[in-house]
């Protein structure tokens, strides 16, 4: 029978996207950040505007900043830096206002005029404060004997993860991030974790199914044990964030019954991507088993998938389990090709992160729907010595539950591959 065997060669898709976003407070009059010095103008991943007041003279005066990583954030709230550039009276006694646009997520960061007191914000786009998993506001404020010591305490706090101030505030974050930002590599958007365990579990782009697979010609000797790997490379932007992507896939199939079509399949997606410039790394392992309903018909594949996303950089790393359900129907004889369609139910939760003392898990559980169309075409022209085909799809996915940045989005692929053969 054909198949894919090797895989794609080449992929080249389109993602379309419809953003929703819910807050997890509602206010009567809510107050967006205010665009301190126009810091929404910059185009890093980390955007900071400040602002000093002093009513005792009459001072105001606002700057912005930008960098590519997450490191020493936390500084532009300290007084000694600030003084550096306001001087001492105004940064010691003056009213602070700094805003942290955080690769997507918000926070506010304030010291009242002649007040020694720290408050810290997480916020939505809007100005919304977000609640905590157990419903507690993500605010949160430090006092000492002044502002330096307070700093320095809200510092300390921040940079030991296993304190349980460290791990709300990283767990707020984590939250708005899957709400708000277009380029959390962990959740909420097209490109991250999540949707990549979503498209996992139906990938109509490949030929991996056994219903798909076409009789060997009587006396045709063939390997049982077939492997698919192949590589894709995407390029794209997200409001300011640019992003490249390397994905790749290495899975092997098994016949595990004799005289039966079913096949188990040990599946190990691999992704490196840039974003802004910041490296992440991510990597599934998903275990299936497809059974054949009608032979070259119709088939179900119960599924189960993990994956984890790490970034120093974007100060990203997270874990998702999920596990799906997934039909396919192929319609034979449709001109020279056939046409395969795909339906998948399945059901995802975000875990703690095992083996540090950091748990910065943003608590999303959530339902994902997942149909689709493929039209797969064998070509006339041979490569290796080998067929080749070109498969063209269509796949639209939609997630209910935790609110994320983007609840639904469409995909359209072109991808060429080589065929091989297998025995039945």
């Amino acid at each position: 029978m054909s198949r894919y065997s090797p895989a794609r060669w080449l992929a080249a898709g389109a993602l379309v996207c419809a953003s929703t976003s819910a807050f997890a407070q509602q206010t009567p009059t809510p107050t967006p950040p205010p665009n301190i010095a126009n810091y929404q103008q910059l185009r890093k991943s980390f955007r900071i505007g400040v602002r000093v007041t002093n009513q005792l003279n009459n001072f105001d005066q606002s700057a912005r900043f930008e960098q590519d990583t997450i490191e020493d954030i936390t500084d532009f709230l300290d007084p000694s830096q600030i003084a550096t550039v306001v001087g001492l009276q105004n940064a010691f006694f003056g009213a602070v206002q700094a805003v942290f646009d955080i690769r997507g997520g918000t926070a506010i960061g304030s010291y009242a005029q002649n007040s020694s007191v720290l408050t810290i914000s997480v916020v939505s786009p809007t100005g919304q404060v977000l609640l905590q998993e157990n419903g507690t506001p993500c605010t949160f404020s430090f006092n000492g004997a002044n502002r330096q010591q307070t700093f320095n305490t809200f510092d300390a706090l921040v940079d030991d993860e296993s304190t349980p101030t460290s791990q709300a505030i990283l767990g707020c974050l984590s939250r708005s991030f899957a709400r708000f930002s277009p380029a959390d590599p962990l959740a909420g958007n097209p490109n991250s974790l999540q949707a990549s365990l979503t498209r996992s579990a139906l990938d109509l782009a490949n030929g991996d199914s056994a219903i798909e697979q076409d009789p060997v010609p009587e006396g045709v000797a063939v390997p049982n044990d077939p492997w698919l790997i192949g590589a894709t490379y995407n390029t794209g932007s997200a409001g300011r964030f640019d992003i490249d992507r390397v994905d790749a896939r290495i899975q092997r199939s098994f016949r595990i019954f004799e005289g039966n079509r079913a096949m188990l399949k040990i599946d190990l997606p691999l992704n490196y991507a840039r974003i802004n410039g910041s490296d992440t790394y991510s990597a599934q392992l998903g275990i299936g088993l497809e059974i054949p309903v009608i032979d070259r018909k119709w088939s179900i594949e119960p599924r189960i998938g993990y994956g984890a996303v790490y970034s120093e950089d974007l100060g990203s790393v997270g874990h998702i389990l999920q596990g799906s359900i997934t039909s396919r129907y192929v319609i034979n004889g449709v001109g020279r090709g056939k046409f395969v369609i795909g339906n998948m139910i399945g059901y995802a939760q975000t875990l703690d992160t095992p083996g540090t003392s950091a748990n910065i898990n943003p608590d999303l559980k959530n339902w994902s729907l997942r149909n689709g169309i493929a039209y797969d075409l064998p070509l006339k022209a041979r490569l290796f010595s080998r067929g080749s085909s070109m498969r063209a799809s269509y796949a639209f996915t939609q997630y209910l539950g935790s609110d994320l940045r983007n609840n639904s989005f469409h995909e359209a692929t072109l991808s060429f591959g080589l065929r091989g053969r297998e025995d039945c």
